[in-house]
């Protein structure tokens, strides 16, 4: 399987979810055997989270799926901010926790797929 670890492509949804208040979302396919789902929202601590979930994304007829193994493949906590959801905040919550995911990528430190 080639291990890809060049720096990825980020393309981030930015919505206000009704309700949840601001939420950021980025799929990066195929790091290392893995889809990466790297979502931003404010939890319910009151702290802005910034998360890496890596799993399989699929298409089916046009809908796309994420799905992924609890407890067996990866989460990263990338970065976390107690502060006031707005857009901006969310938006700079998560361009940090994008900037993370690419210094441990490039670090080495994400398991591959292979390594488990």
């Amino acid at each position: 399987m080639k291990q890809n670890q060049e720096q990825p492509k980020y393309h981030t949804t930015l919505k206000n979810t009704k309700g949840f208040d601001w939420k950021a979302k980025t799929i990066v396919k195929d790091i290392l055997g893995y889809d990466w789902n790297i979502t931003t929202l404010k939890m319910s601590s009151g702290k802005i989270s910034c998360t890496a979930q890596a799993g399989t994304l699929k298409d089916n007829d046009g809908y796309e799926s994420f799905s992924f193994i609890l407890f067996q493949d990866p989460l990263i906590r990338l970065y976390d901010e107690k502060r006031r959801a707005t857009e901006k905040a969310v938006e700079e919550v998560h361009d940090k926790g994008l900037a993370k995911f690419t210094e441990l990528l490039q670090s080495g430190k994400i398991t591959s797929r292979d390594e488990k």
